[in-house]
């Protein structure tokens, strides 16, 4: 059995992106800790809900679109938590 090596991280998010760069992370989760919903890809995660993005055995190479509710009033605070291989 043959293990890889990897970095545990985490990426604090409070604004859009339109192109979120994926690469190189093994199954990243989302996790909306802030008031506002946001859409991940394409998928709506509200307030206290987590989303994981897992496929397993692959490191992602491909970028995806975050956009927060439009509402000034809310608090934009997505986290991502994801491993990182290492050579």
């Amino acid at each position: 059995m043959c293990f890889a090596k990897g970095n545990a991280q985490n990426q604090i998010i409070n604004e859009d992106h339109s192109q979120f760069d994926l690469m190189g992370m093994v199954s990243p989760t989302f996790q909306n800790q802030g008031t506002a919903n946001v859409v991940i890809d394409g998928r709506k995660v509200a307030p206290g809900e987590s989303m994981p993005y897992n496929v397993p055995g692959v490191v992602l190479q491909n970028k995806i679109g975050i956009y927060f509710e439009q509402d000034p009033t809310k608090t934009k605070i997505l986290w991502v938590g994801f491993v990182k291989l290492t050579q």
